[in-house]
């Protein structure tokens, strides 16, 4: 029976313990997520008085605080061990979740997203070590992949059980949220201790960040994700909505994130078969087709808003899926263990990166009144990330750029 499960799509069986048991934490984490990120607008506008284009900005804090955070990051994971900064992480985020259920008012709010988002940011890139120590390298595209598959169901059933919520009682969402984070701690503290600290390479100095950007793979590496995440996070959660209402139907928005959420479910055993077929670098490569052909469905405006934006979710759904595998995989390919931990770090940066410029792209574009160039600029945008990933060969020893 154990020999089965290991042959299962999608089976954790065929992990080591402590990897299951990390897999756990993080469905754990997205359930709690799942309960209040798509509700936090609610709410700081609802529930806290805030007024809703105030209360977006507050939202905003997040993100300033994730690219603050990332950073910081890789210098704990690379000093004390994925474990112990993933439980800090996870604190934070904790944190800011109880201030966010139970202070009311303008600055208390703004703390908790800001706090929240910290946490976050910091347990991610921890977690992306944790896993890169925890697994062999030739299992490290599936255990990823698992992890994006757990995430997002973790993701779903906290969304649709506080939409149950949605009322007097919403604040206790944030409560049960922060419970999940102390949950996951116990469970990330069972994992073991982190190994210790990893001894340099002989022959190069810690140079810690200045040394990680010499690495000429790691830059086409970064380079490729930012625009990748540009094209498939940033954009997909802002332009959308531009064009649903150019085309005079909002409602069409409603199909959108029921039509990626089905694509990465029911993507997933797929995709867990393609990772022992597909190299990493190969999935990137078609994740940029993927997104590309994505937003060029959109262009010719020959199809309802409906059908394209349908078309336009499952293309961008099963990029994910082969995204969430192949990044991780490449970065840690060619990470050193000393500076594993930054390698991360700027791995989740870039992506983090990409999620903030889309929306703003989006804006410029709503400003100009035009529509076309923002999908021209996303095909674009995808077809410069495969060009650089062309060049990223993982495997390869880093480039020695020592003057």
């Amino acid at each position: 029976m154990s020999d089965l499960k290991t042959r299962l799509p999608g089976s954790p069986s065929g992990f080591p313990g402590s990897v299951r048991t990390l897999l756990a934490s993080e469905l754990t984490t997205a359930f709690g997520i799942g309960l209040t990120q798509p509700y936090l607008i609610v709410l700081l506008h609802s529930h806290r008085g805030i007024a809703l284009a105030l209360a977006t900005g507050v939202v905003s804090l997040a993100a300033i605080t994730s690219l603050l955070g990332n950073p910081l990051a890789g210098v704990l994971i690379d000093r004390f061990g994925g474990r112990t900064v993933m439980v800090l992480g996870l604190m934070i985020a904790a944190a800011g979740m109880l201030l966010l259920a139970a202070t009311p008012g303008l600055f208390a709010a703004a703390a908790g997203v800001a706090v929240t988002g910290l946490g976050w940011s910091i347990s991610i890139p921890a977690l992306a070590t944790r896993l890169a120590v925890l697994t062999p390298p030739d299992r490290h595209q599936r255990v990823y992949t698992l992890q994006f598959v757990m995430f997002n169901i973790g993701m779903a059933a906290g969304a649709g059980l506080g939409a149950l919520f949605l009322g007097p009682r919403m604040p206790v969402l944030w409560l049960a949220a922060a419970l999940f984070c102390l949950i996951s701690i116990g469970l990330v503290l069972i994992t073991g201790r982190s190994a210790t600290a990893p001894v340099p390479v002989e022959g190069r100095t810690a140079g810690g960040y200045r040394e990680a950007l010499r690495d000429r793979y790691l830059l086409l590496l970064l380079g490729a994700a930012a625009l990748l995440s540009t094209v498939g996070y940033g954009l997909f959660n802002a332009a959308p909505s531009l064009l649903a209402i150019a085309a005079g139907d909002p409602a069409a928005l409603s199909w959108l994130s029921v039509a990626n959420c089905v694509t990465i479910i029911a993507g997933a055993p797929i995709a867990w078969r393609l990772t022992a077929r597909l190299p990493a670098r190969t999935a990137l490569l078609a994740t940029a087709g993927l997104w590309a052909l994505a937003w060029a469905v959109c262009i010719p405006e020959a199809l309802p808003i409906r059908a394209e934006l349908t078309c336009a979710a499952v293309l961008v759904g099963a990029g994910e899926l082969l995204l969430a595998g192949a990044l991780p995989t490449l970065v840690n390919a060619i990470a050193p263990d000393d500076l594993r931990g930054r390698y991360n770090a700027l791995s989740s940066l870039s992506l983090t990166t990409g999620m903030a410029v889309g929306p703003l792209l989006t804006s410029a574009t709503a400003a100009s009144g035009r529509i076309t160039p923002i999908l021209y600029g996303a095909v674009a945008l995808a077809a410069v990330a495969a060009f650089l990933l062309c060049y990223a060969r993982p495997g390869e020893a880093p480039v020695d750029a020592q003057p």
